[in-house]
């Protein structure tokens, strides 16, 4: 089994609708679905954003899931690095956590060629372009200039929010993690309303959203980039996957087998 984890639900979309034979998650405590993809059967598990919910949701489902042969960490990322547009992928080669207000980072982990080879390859055959670099966990979402900031004192390529905390947990139990993410935003991007208007499931809070916008009506403008951005993103977040799943090869679609319940 491979395990993928997500922070909310669009991040998987359009990997969710290229899936067959859809399951409920393994554990009543668990959110997300089981899938085939490549002959292979994956599990599909939402934690929520931030570490705190990454750690807990990843425990739960290492131990009613022990034996996974792969686990990856996927979903969205802020650029860090010039030149990352949205739906731009990066495998990470190293995950660093930022701590002290974001002014100290250590390394949580490195992943190294044999680590990630086969992972290389199955992209390549794919033709699937992705960038390969360090990946910052942070606990908050960052400003326009914390990000330049960061992208200078750890030389990262881009950041998220639960990637360190996935790494721990499964380096604790010797399972093979990697963690590959697409690009939401630029690195000039200022997404500070996200946090805003979204609960910690990423689920959009109606009344906070409205409160938000009425306080900042110019962001209602940078909603539709937004919404075009996640779909970028989610779309190659399905092609990485499925070429995982398929070791490279170019799929069968067979629309019929599939299943919208879950």
């Amino acid at each position: 089994m491979i395990i993928v984890f997500y922070a909310f639900a669009r991040e998987v979309g359009a990997f969710k609708r290229r899936a067959v034979n859809l399951t409920a998650p393994v554990h009543k405590d668990l959110r997300g679905f089981r899938a085939v993809v490549g002959g292979k059967e994956f599990s599909v598990i939402g934690h929520g954003i931030g570490q705190r919910r990454a750690m807990e949701t990843a425990r739960r489902a290492f131990d009613v899931m022990p034996g996974a042969e792969l686990v990856i960490g996927t979903g969205v990322v802020g650029a860090l690095a010039s030149g990352l547009k949205p739906g731009d992928l990066i495998l990470a080669d190293r995950i660093v956590s930022s701590r002290a207000g974001g002014q100290i980072a250590e390394q949580v982990a490195a992943f190294g060629d044999a680590h990630l080879g086969a992972i290389r390859r199955s992209l390549s055959a794919a033709g699937i372009k992705y960038s390969t670099g360090a990946i910052l966990t942070t606990d908050r979402v960052l400003t326009v200039a914390e990000k330049r900031a960061a992208s200078e004192r750890d030389s990262a390529l881009a950041v998220d929010m639960e990637s360190a905390a996935i790494a721990v947990e499964a380096a604790a139990r010797g399972l093979p993690f990697i963690v590959l993410r697409a690009v939401l935003d630029e690195v000039d991007d200022e997404v500070a309303g996200a946090a805003a208007m979204a609960d910690e499931l990423g689920n959009v809070k109606p009344l906070a959203a409205t409160a938000y916008l009425v306080r900042n009506p110019g962001a209602v403008l940078k909603i539709p980039r937004m919404i075009r951005n996640l779909s970028l993103a989610s779309t190659a977040i399905a092609d990485a996957l499925e070429a995982i799943a398929h070791e490279g090869k170019a799929p069968a679609r067979n629309s019929s087998k599939r299943n919208s319940r879950y």
